[in-house]
């Protein structure tokens, strides 16, 4: 009876150690696991800090000049036998201070080749919003291309309605 009472006691003392033995060995292998990974990171991470170098050497972006090609622009066209007017403010968006300069040269230009582009649209057309985006799109290609003419590049990102009235 008494080695029963032993054999009990040393099965009870093997138990808690065997549980205590269990968690250390999870908590190694999870330290193991967690420091490969976090070397698997750092060592993988340098190759990309070194394209990060390199996309950090590209010039930055420079601020949006806005420019407002001022008079607006008031066209009058036929619609159904009745004088029909629109009248736009434009604005262009550049990068470039000789953008700028360059449309201020080439005002004259550029003013009439909009004025013709902008009559020559159809009353029906110019009231969607499809017909407002085409005629943006267009005076965009016509200032591009003029300042494509004049200094070799197209300069111009964006043109901006800022007031658009038909009547």
């Amino acid at each position: 009876m008494a080695d029963n009472e032993e054999e009990n006691n040393n099965e009870e003392a093997a138990k808690p150690k065997s549980k205590l033995m269990l968690i250390i060995i999870i908590a190694v292998v999870v330290i193991l696991a967690g420091g490969g990974g976090a070397a698997y990171f750092l060592l993988s991470g340098s190759d990309e800090g070194g394209d990060a170098s390199v996309e950090t050497e590209e010039p930055v972006q420079k601020p949006a000049i806005y420019f407002d090609l001022k008079p607006a622009f008031v066209v009058n066209y036929q619609w159904k036998g009745r004088q029909r007017y629109v009248q736009i403010s434009i604005s262009v968006m550049t990068r470039d201070e000789n953008v700028v300069e360059t449309l201020q040269a080439h005002m004259p230009l550029v003013r009439n080749n909009l004025v013709m582009i902008l009559g020559a649209q159809d009353f029906e057309v110019l009231r969607t919003p499809e017909g407002k985006e085409a005629v943006r799109e267009s005076v965009l290609e016509e200032v591009q291309r003029i300042l494509t003419e004049e200094m070799g590049e197209p300069g111009i990102e964006k043109v901006l309605f800022t007031n658009f009235v038909m009547q």
